[in-house]
């Protein structure tokens, strides 16, 4: 029963930049990141965890490779997310990047806009 409680008070909330990263899908990938959300929204942990790896400050994030429905190679696309707080029983799931995994552009627009939120975290503490 808690669970379900736990559910109802998860949140899934994306960056400016993540929406703008959807925005710029086609119709079919689209989808699939609208079914990822809804997936997030019940289960925070949906993604694989993401470890120590480069780049580094992607360290506790969370990925889901996704395609177009029927692709038959490996998924080519990545949707990075971040829970907050990261232990227990995260309160939100913040979508970070959605793009493709090829040179890393899903990792690295993902690990810039991590920094840049540190960075304004920082100021606004001082």
């Amino acid at each position: 029963m808690s669970s379900s409680r736990e559910a109802e008070r998860h949140s899934v909330e994306a960056l400016a930049e993540a929406t703008t990263d959807a925005n710029g899908l086609d119709q079919l990938l689209k989808r699939e990141v609208a079914r990822i959300v809804v997936e997030l929204h019940g289960n925070p942990h949906h993604g694989e965890l993401m470890g120590d790896k480069p780049p580094r400050v992607l360290e506790g994030c969370r990925k889901v490779r996704f395609d177009e429905p029927g692709w038959k190679g490996k998924p080519r696309y990545r949707f990075v997310y971040r829970n907050e707080p990261s232990d227990g029983a995260p309160a939100t799931s913040v979508i970070l990047a959605i793009g493709r995994r090829d040179r890393m552009i899903a990792y690295a627009k993902a690990a810039r806009r991590v920094k840049e939120q540190a960075a304004l975290e920082g100021q606004s503490q001082r």
